[in-house]
């Protein structure tokens, strides 16, 4: 089976010690591994892990809604990821990703997030939303596809999206309510799946109520493991396709085959 992780950080420093382990056993089970920057470091450290791991890593490059990441950070939510010491100039930075366009199979994660309560003022909601859109167009005009991060976030985001009349798009860990997910499935959008289904309900709603012909998978490692408190990596797909296949009836090879198919048109794989 050919198994693709759309949406891991491999760059984080959770792996410094055994990332060439974690690499081969994605070539062991057949994992293309798509890792994603958040922020101008982490965009030219996730090209550097495609150029050392060429056969396993394709790349996109994301601008992070505004400084989520250094609150999650902070938090200790987050830990391992490369912030920005400072703010991200986010006109230069796309224009940093139009010039290495060819080097990427799409932006991400871009989105919104609401998580924080400074983050949740009319203003700061504002500009992200700003952001957001600035960076959809510049995605629209590459025709490049993007990966949506939503977090308390959802409904704006989709509104967005549907102005924007984006067409590829990528919904990860999407946790919206129902009748969110099924106006997204109906606007053709795919959703990618993380291993933690197997213990949130909430994605193995999902993946009932969503095609298959719609459908991802992502670990977000080293996050959304399938066993809590583990770190998370691309060679636990096999764990999402396992749970997919259960739900829509089907054998893992079945799953496999289209999820493949659905990544390879969006990111034009071979």
């Amino acid at each position: 089976m050919r198994l693709i992780d759309i949406h891991a950080h491999l760059d984080n420093t959770k792996y410094e010690d055994d990332l060439d382990e974690v690499i081969e056993r994605c070539r062991e089970y057949n994992v293309t591994a798509v890792i994603s920057g958040v922020n101008k470091k982490t965009n030219r450290k996730v090209l550097e892990l495609q150029e050392k791991y060429p056969d396993v890593i394709k790349v996109t490059f994301g601008i992070y809604p505004l400084d989520a990441l250094a609150k999650e950070l902070e938090s200790g939510e987050a830990t391992g990821f490369s912030r920005d010491t400072e703010p991200v100039d986010i006109d230069k930075e796309l224009a940093w990703i139009e010039n290495n366009k060819n080097r990427c199979v799409a932006i991400g994660e871009i989105g919104l997030d609401y998580n924080w309560p400074e983050f949740q003022s009319d203003e700061i909601k504002q500009e992200q939303k700003d952001n957001f859109k600035k960076i959809l167009k510049v995605a629209r005009e590459l025709d490049l596809p993007v990966i949506i991060h939503t977090r308390k976030a959802e409904l704006d985001c989709v509104e967005i999206l549907e102005k924007l009349n984006m067409k590829k798009v990528i919904l990860h860990c999407f946790m919206g309510r129902k009748h969110l997910i099924k106006r997204a499935a109906s606007n053709k959008w795919y959703f990618s799946i993380p291993p933690i289904i197997t213990r949130l309900q909430h994605f193995q709603t999902l993946v009932e109520l969503v095609p298959l012909e719609q459908l991802l998978t992502e670990t977000d490692s080293p996050y959304l493991s399938p066993v809590a408190g583990e770190r998370n990596e691309p060679a636990n797909i096999r764990v999402t396709i396992k749970e997919i296949a259960k739900i829509k009836n089907l054998t893992e090879e079945e799953v496999a085959e289209q999820i493949w198919k659905n990544a390879a048109s969006l990111f034009n794989l071979s």
